[in-house]
């Protein structure tokens, strides 16, 4: 109940019932945490107050439930520009603010500018970031083409073959597609598919790879992630300067790679990517990347 304040008289009787009104209930308890609080407080009244020591933070009981306690501190009030990009504010109590970017005024991104993201690596913390590093990262991403990599028998009921999708391709892929990759471009196969299982993908400048006699496998700016046939895994080749090697009469020291399996032979077939065009495409007039598999 809210007795309000009382001043007790010399010698006069403190009962049970002054005791609760006036002191239990309008001095501020201090307990552990909400659970204790609620354990001993089971019938709190408007107005009354305690502390949790666990949060360090003084509450009080506006009639429904326990609500913290805001003094009135330094700030006397939160205000938003109608060019801020946020919504909300207040003058007193608990203050919400909202982003709102229709608010804020237009303009136009200089590779300066400033960014805040949440970084995802960081359990989502708030960092910054330039434009220009953004626009980078989208260059970057763009220059990759991903090729979706399949292993099925090729038709002779014997031999397993690479099958290969990429953009809105469907179904069980192609054998013998021809794909040109321009240089400077990262061509990543995607091996995560199960039919991948106990197989791999990789590349060598021999037919059939390791099986062959000499044969040895590519790993110039080839990169690779995760096990075959589980999610996330796939190679990928980056065509450079370095991945092409020293130009000679007919064009450069590293002009056809083939994919194959170590672990099986034949299953790249004749497939092979073309790094120099041929003579009759133009000679050293264009630089591509030829994808044929078959």
């Amino acid at each position: 109940m809210a007795n309000g304040f009382k001043v007790f008289s010399t010698g006069e009787v403190l009962t049970a019932a002054d005791v609760n009104d006036y002191l239990m209930e309008q001095s501020i308890s201090i307990f552990a945490d909400s659970t204790a609080r609620d354990a001993q407080i089971s019938s709190p009244v408007e107005g009354q107050f305690c502390y949790l020591s666990d949060s360090n933070i003084l509450q009080f009981y506006n009639g429904s439930g326990w609500s913290s306690f805001i003094g009135e501190g330094d700030i006397t009030a939160v205000n938003t520009s109608g060019t801020s990009g946020l919504g909300g504010g207040a003058v007193s109590g608990a203050v919400n603010l909202t982003v709102t970017p229709n608010s804020a005024t237009a303009g136009t991104i200089a590779s300066g500018d400033e960014i805040l993201f949440g970084d995802i690596s960081d359990s989502n913390n708030l960092k910054k970031a330039t434009a220009q590093t953004i626009a980078d990262l989208a260059s970057v991403t763009a220059l990759i083409t991903n090729v979706t990599v399949k292993v099925a028998d090729d038709g002779s009921g014997s031999q397993n073959v690479f099958y290969m999708l990429s953009g809105s391709d469907t179904g069980s892929g192609t054998k013998t597609p021809a794909i040109d990759v321009y240089f400077g471009m990262k061509i990543r196969f995607d091996t995560s598919d199960s039919s991948l299982s106990g197989h791999n993908f990789k590349f060598s400048t021999t037919k059939d790879g390791t099986h062959t006699g000499g044969g040895a496998e590519f790993t110039t700016n080839v990169t690779t992630n995760g096990t075959p046939g589980s999610a996330g895994a796939y190679t990928q080749l980056e065509v450079t300067p370095e991945t092409m090697g020293t130009a000679t009469a007919n064009g450069s020291t590293t002009q056809t790679l083939y994919y194959y399996c170590s672990n099986h032979s034949g299953m790249g077939a004749n497939g092979n990517l073309s790094l120099y065009p041929a003579a009759s495409s133009g000679g050293g007039a264009s630089i591509g990347l030829v994808l044929a598999l078959g």
